[in-house]
């Protein structure tokens, strides 16, 4: 036993002695370990190093598109999920942001009615604004834009509050980001006219802002419309609607189809106080 503890103590000591050396003065490896082991190991390594960026890389980088997608889909389920919640929230009421959009624009988007200093306002059907602007011209940023500037901004002269945190509302930019991601999730195609008379069509969809007569109330006066514009003005309008900063906007209405909006136009030319020349 004392024999063996001699023998390892002296292999631990010349290992610490080895150690205490610096790496450049001690002996290299000689030509044969160069020749055989030491350059066998090197190009075994290399092989692998070289099979791994061949084969292993490649396969990475085919996969990559498809893990990027999986990562989108679950980011924005989870925005169109937290948008929900800021749409129709179940929280405190006293809470600002709980107080959400389906107050007036119905849990699903549908829209509604609402008085406001005594006037009678469309809250407008959601579930339809981006197929209304899409058929109206616009491209999917202009929608995205506007569905921002809506909610940041507000409607200035309408119940539409302002929201975001910038011009003094309770939501941050990621709040106002998930409401428009949930807001894109309900989207619905628009229905097309099934009437092409100009009245009824009028009292369905405009009559509410411009008066049963076409006399004005939260739209202006369109019995006198075509005084100041003329018929592809009006035509236009309608088609393509009219952003208004202080007061009320105009939707499109391009997705009631062209010949809707022909009737309308020539209703709006049959009530007109002087004649349309």
């Amino acid at each position: 036993m004392g024999l063996i503890a001699i023998l390892i103590g002296n292999r631990f000591l010349s290992k610490r002695k080895q150690s205490l050396v610096p790496p450049a003065l001690r002996p290299g490896p000689s030509d044969e370990e160069l020749e055989r082991r030491f350059f066998i190991r090197q190009l075994a390594i290399g092989g692998f190093l070289t099979l791994f960026m061949a084969v292993f890389l490649p396969a990475y980088f085919l996969r990559e598109p498809v893990r990027l997608h999986e990562r989108a889909v679950e980011f924005s389920a989870a925005s169109v999920s937290r948008g929900a919640d800021l749409f129709a929230p179940t929280g405190d009421p006293n809470n600002l942001t709980a107080v959400g959009c389906a107050t007036c624009h119905g849990l699903k988007g549908e829209g509604g009615v609402r008085q406001f200093q005594g006037h009678t306002y469309a809250e407008p059907p959601l579930k339809y604004i981006v197929g209304r602007y899409l058929a109206s011209g616009r491209n999917e940023e202009d929608i995205k834009q506007l569905i921002r500037d809506a909610i940041e901004r507000g409607r200035p002269g309408t119940p539409m509050p302002t929201w975001g945190l910038q011009f003094g509302g309770p939501l941050n930019a990621e709040q106002v980001d998930d409401l428009i991601a949930f807001v894109y999730s309900i989207q619905e195609k628009p229905p097309t006219a099934t009437s092409a008379n100009g009245k009824a069509l009028f009292q369905e969809n405009c009559a509410i802002c411009h008066g049963v007569d076409a006399k004005g109330g939260i739209g202006p006066n369109l019995t006198i419309e075509f005084q100041r514009l003329t018929e592809d003005q009006v035509r236009q309008t309608i088609m393509g609607g009219r952003l208004n900063i202080n007061r009320p906007s105009m939707p499109s209405w391009a997705f009631l189809g062209s010949d809707a909006v022909d009737a309308l136009v020539n209703f709006l030319k049959s009530v007109q106080r002087m004649p349309v020349r």
